[in-house]
């Protein structure tokens, strides 16, 4: 019982939601920034014998094998906006931007009824993606999912529905002192990607969060240098090609051609 065979690890997918949470001047909590996590998970008949654990032809939960577009699609609609809306601060404009993946399986839809569900209520929910290979850009890695690993590991877990619950509850006992942190972190990569040009060959430098908020300095929002963005600025003129200049040479190519 104390290690658990990976050959029958019980094993789920989820999809979590979180934003910056909001402190008021006096320190106080006005927002968590957390807006659930779902597991991927659909519901099937039994049709073999019954057993100790349930009954022929009882519902059982099961996990989701495939995270494919159409899986994405329902969890966005039907979960991930809903949470959203339901939660976000009423004082706060309702432009929002998501962050999503390149992934294939992840493709946004653009039918009608996920469009409406993006901007009905008053809100203009919009999806923006992730830069390809920059695990660094995703605020869910620099703490969420390693808090959730820590405290769920803790459990020798049976069945899906224990996984389910433990996840929920590692999700909620996520700080939100400890998120606050991890979105300083993201933009700590954000300047050092600009240093280094798109690369991710740096070493984070250590900008001791704790003691800074111990002592109530911990800032909400960096401040880059000028010359980094405009160094950043003028190495990307010097690799892309102007779309006027693009056009030109590409009515030249063909006059060639032809």
């Amino acid at each position: 019982m104390c290690q658990q065979s990976k050959r029958f690890k019980v094993k789920g997918m989820f999809m979590a939601a979180i934003w910056k949470p909001i402190f008021a001047p006096n320190g106080a909590l006005v927002h968590d920034g957390k807006y659930g996590i779902f597991p991927f998970v659909y519901e099937s008949i039994a049709k073999k014998k019954k057993s100790k654990n349930r009954e022929v032809g009882a519902v059982e939960i099961k996990a989701t094998q495939n995270g494919n577009k159409e899986a994405i699609r329902a969890m966005l609609i039907n979960n991930v906006i809903p949470a959203i809306k339901a939660k976000w601060p009423a004082h706060l404009p309702k432009d929002i931007w998501i962050q999503w993946d390149n992934a294939r399986p992840h493709q946004i839809p653009r039918d009608e009824e996920f469009e409406s569900a993006c901007h009905s209520d008053g809100f203009n929910i919009q999806f923006i993606y992730q830069p390809a290979q920059s695990p660094d850009l995703n605020v869910l890695d620099l703490g969420l999912f390693n808090v959730i690993q820590s405290i769920q590991y803790q459990s020798f877990l049976k069945n899906l529905m224990e996984l389910i619950e433990k996840v929920k509850e590692a999700y909620e006992l996520f700080n939100p002192v400890l998120n606050k942190h991890c979105w300083i972190s993201l933009q700590c990569f954000m300047e050092e990607i600009l240093k280094h040009q798109g690369g991710n060959n740096f070493i984070l430098p250590h900008k001791g969060k704790k003691r800074l908020e111990r002592i109530g300095m911990l800032p909400e929002q960096l401040e880059v240098e000028k010359n980094v963005v405009q160094q950043a600025v003028d190495y990307l003129n010097t690799i892309f090609i102007s779309t006027d200049q693009g056009i030109e040479e590409d009515e030249g190519m063909q006059v060639d051609a032809d």
